[in-house]
């Protein structure tokens, strides 16, 4: 998230970066500064486009413009605040990625299938033997290993890059 920093004294309107004891990492660069917040599980960046935050409080402002800002912004806002206040990275904060259990699930039947394993085995591995025994010849199971394998397949081959790619995400993969 990109902030502007202005020294300060309201204590109540500032952040003082150097005493959050989430601080990890700095960054210069002709782009200004990039700080790193983390507790080793949630992670937190600022890039500082104006003004240091390093040199004490610090009042932090930044633009919201168009839609696409009011939409994605929120949230890394209210981090931001939390951590602030608490100094802490809050986990209700950082709900988890609704698509993991998937990709999990991708991962381990392409592991399954470059090991040699047969579909079928792939599914009782997956989910269970009891699953496979009775839904296999009703083809859900099997349609559900197909698209997981397919799915995986699209990632190998590059795929994953639209997972890194907040302009990507929601455009499907070729």
């Amino acid at each position: 998230m990109q902030v502007e920093a202005k020294p300060h004294v309201d204590p109540g309107s500032t952040f003082d970066c150097r005493q959050c004891p989430l601080f990890r990492a700095v960054v210069r660069g002709d782009d200004g500064q990039h700080l790193l917040f983390s507790d080793g599980t949630r992670h937190l960046q600022l890039a500082v486009i104006e003004g240091d935050a390093l040199t004490g409080p610090a009042l932090l402002s930044c633009t919201l413009c168009g839609l696409k800002d009011f939409e994605t912004k929120p949230l890394p806002l209210q981090r931001l605040c939390r951590l602030a206040r608490s100094g802490r990275l809050l986990k209700s904060l950082y709900p988890p990625e609704r698509r993991a259990r998937r990709w999990t699930l991708m991962l381990r039947a392409f592991d399954g299938a470059v090991f040699g394993a047969s579909q079928r085995d792939i599914a009782a591995v997956l989910f269970g033997d009891r699953a496979v025994r009775e839904d296999w010849e009703a083809g859900f199971l099997r349609t559900r290993i197909q698209r997981l394998l397919s799915g995986a397949r699209t990632m190998v081959r590059g795929g994953y890059r639209r997972l890194l790619d907040p302009e990507e995400k929601g455009r499907p993969g070729r």
